[in-house]
């Protein structure tokens, strides 16, 4: 469970994003480590959720209804080939409670056992399933946080991470 113990409130999409990055990234340490991979919460799309018009994916075995219907892409990046530039995303439902502080899954076990919804896609068609869910984004992060812009250009030959099919370079 993602929670603040600070006095300062997160909002709503803050805690999402702190629960996101808490569950999914991982510093594999890859110039040390050659062997690991660092995966990363790349791209987030959230919209509350409505019972009347979303149905889950699962069943539910007890009254917890989510309050945020929750599209995120996954990235990783290895020694061996850089930043892949192929991503993974799913579909996740999460109770949000700001006077508490919490962000919580709903139906964590059936949402982690599945296949991912958009597997092994380019990031440009990754951006563009999630923006069918709500634009704009709540989080972007193309590049691996747990590498410098130094690693980033021994790693992959350029320091973007990724070079975007509209960019200049």
């Amino acid at each position: 469970m993602a929670k603040r113990t600070s006095k300062h409130l997160l909002t709503a999409n803050q805690l999402i994003i702190q629960k996101l990055k808490e569950t999914f990234n991982q510093n594999g340490n890859i110039l040390e480590e050659p062997n690991n991979t660092n995966v990363w919460l790349m791209s987030v799309a959230v919209i509350p959720f409505d019972p009347h018009k979303h149905t889950l994916p699962f069943q539910i075995t007890d009254d917890r209804i989510p309050t945020h219907y929750i599209r995120v892409i996954l990235r990783t990046s290895d020694a061996q080939t850089g930043s892949n530039p192929y991503v993974d995303g799913s579909d996740f439902f999460l109770i949000v409670n700001e006077a508490d502080q919490t962000a919580d899954f709903v139906g964590e076990e059936e949402s982690f056992d599945e296949a991912p919804q958009f597997h092994g896609g380019d990031i440009p068609s990754a951006l563009f399933w999630l923006k069918i869910l709500t634009e704009p984004l709540l989080y972007l992060c193309i590049q691996d946080p747990f590498l410098t812009s130094a690693q980033r250009l021994a790693l992959n030959g350029h320091e973007n991470d990724y070079i975007s099919p509209d960019s200049s370079e």
